[in-house]
């Protein structure tokens, strides 16, 4: 990961954006349902409204939110689009230009907001999002989260894991780490804190600028740099685990 800087001016004027999509007036809400494999996968491409991700213990995936936005012109104008096969379900939303915007080429002013659910051993194939804060609760399979400006949320993990922002936190719980996991957390402007059943066993390297690195679990230390990096092995080393931020500390927690 490289890690950059993100000015100030540029981020409080996304969350500003953010703060008023919160307010749109004009609704309409969606649903979506259908047969789902056990192990299929999802992606999803939003730009701004909340992502949360649930499991139970069915074969269907239901995917249900609500649209918004400033006025019932550029509600109509936000192009949703759900494909759903019993292997993979696909979600993708563009929010075409708008004339009289900010250099005449602005966006529509809208959000999207997604509750979605699938069966426990689903993979999260890429979730992608930029103004929003994601969730995932439960799900077992591998998950791949990314967002820009927002926190990621996860608990009840049980697969391999890379979770990225910039501007937020990450905070992920596993309920198992099995042999061969690959778990990668980063972020720049935000910490991060992972939670390890206290039989886990990874590789750990982790690194922070602005902020320190501790870990709950007995590590047997490869290398360390003060409280800014630390890299070791936890158990029996069985998974690999890095995690990276700029500005914001980095605390492993034994479960």
């Amino acid at each position: 990961m490289k890690l950059i800087a993100v000015p100030v001016v540029a981020f409080c004027l996304i969350a500003a954006v953010c703060t008023r999509a919160d307010s749109y007036s004009f609704k309409e809400p969606f649903r979506k349902t259908g047969a789902f494999n056990a192990t299929g996968s999802l992606s999803l491409e939003n730009v701004n409204g909340d992502v949360d991700i649930r499991a139970w213990d069915k074969n269907e995936i239901l995917i249900e939110g609500e649209k918004s936005a400033k006025t019932e012109e550029e509600l109509a104008a936000v192009d949703l689009r759900m494909e759903v096969s019993a292997d993979h379900a696909a979600i993708k939303v563009r929010l075409p230009k708008r004339s009289g915007g900010w250099f005449s080429g602005n966006t529509i002013r809208a959000s999207v907001r997604f509750r979605i659910t699938v069966p426990a051993t689903a993979v999260l194939d890429q979730i992608e999002t930029v103004n929003a804060r994601v969730s995932v609760d439960g799900v077992l399979g591998r998950t791949k989260v990314k967002t820009v400006n927002g926190t990621i949320e996860a608990a009840g993990l049980g697969g391999g894991a890379r979770l990225t922002t910039v501007n937020g936190q990450i905070n992920a719980a596993f309920a198992s780490v099995a042999t061969g996991q690959q778990l990668s957390f980063e972020t720049v402007n935000g910490s991060v804190t992972i939670a390890l059943p206290a039989d886990a066993g990874v590789k750990l390297r982790t690194s922070v600028v602005n902020g320190r690195v501790s870990c709950d679990f007995p590590l047997t230390i490869s290398s360390s740099s003060g409280r800014k990096s630390l890299c070791g092995t936890i158990g029996d080393g069985r998974a690999s685990l890095d995690a990276e931020t700029v500005n914001g500390g980095i605390r492993i927690e034994r479960r």
